[in-house]
């Protein structure tokens, strides 16, 4: 399975690295998680095809994780995408994207292609193509839900995480955590092959001391902030330390790697 990390870069704007987007790649299918890199350039520019992404996943409503999601689906109208497009989030997430899409005029009998949005429950594992996906919930946006909600009761508040299970492998996809605790019921289920994993809300070593009580062979780690660019060899350092075993890779932006 191949993995493009579209953006690596956490939620402040930086200079050189776009926004939270990976793209997965396999012989028989793809999906893209989160929507907050230029996709649609990545997509034109290496011409791939108009029918990939075959899915979506959108964790949650932060901009820097949906923010390019409608000028996608744009650019794929005006490539002639025919194939659906099939979108998986929170069902409240879901429904405000379908909107958004309409005031950008991006009506559903405009585009040429259905979407086809499909709402998840932490825990509730289900079948699309190839992939056998499980939602689990983070509190990443708990301290913002105890601010605000009772303002804002329309707006969601679900974070949600991804296990991505292909041809007996599991992947971890971490979403943003609040902390690295949350990963437990993904990582507990038995060997995880790779975790794609965030690096922004908690220091970096909590990361590594949580994950030694799994069997996670790879760690990913993207959405970091500027700061930690040069830093890989430390992070190393810093899971040896831990006494984590698995392999570390610090990703860039628009980098493939089998995973």
């Amino acid at each position: 399975m191949r993995a493009i990390f579209l953006g690596t870069a956490d939620g402040h704007t930086s200079a050189r690295r776009e926004h939270s987007g990976i793209l997965i790649l396999t012989q028989e299918s793809s999906i893209l998680l989160d929507c907050g890199a230029s996709v649609a350039r990545f997509l034109l520019h290496k011409k791939i095809d108009a029918d990939i992404p075959e899915s979506i996943w959108v964790s949650h409503m932060h901009s820097d994780h949906i923010g390019q999601f409608s000028m996608l689906i744009q650019s794929l109208w005006l490539r002639t995408r025919r194939a659906p497009l099939h979108v998986f989030g929170p069902a409240d997430v879901l429904e405000d994207m379908k909107n958004w899409l309409e005031k950008c005029l991006l009506f559903p009998e405009l585009i040429g292609f259905p979407i086809q949005w499909h709402s998840v429950k932490p825990g509730r594992g289900f079948t699309h193509g190839p992939f056998k996906l499980t939602p689990f919930a983070t509190q990443h946006l708990a301290n913002l839900a105890s601010h605000f909600k009772r303002a804002y009761p329309n707006t969601c508040f679900e974070c949600y995480g991804l296990i991505l299970e292909h041809e007996g492998n599991r992947y971890v996809y971490s979403a943003d955590l609040a902390h690295p605790s949350e990963l437990s019921p993904a990582l507990k289920g038995g060997k995880v092959s790779a975790l794609l994993c965030e690096l922004t809300h908690f220091p970096e070593r909590d990361l590594f001391h949580e994950l030694v009580k799994y069997s996670v062979e790879s760690v990913w780690i993207t959405h970091y902030p500027d700061h930690l660019v040069r830093r890989e060899a430390e992070l190393k350092l810093m899971a040896r330390e831990e006494k984590f075993r698995g392999e570390v890779h610090l990703m860039h932006d628009r980098v493939a790697h089998e995973i």
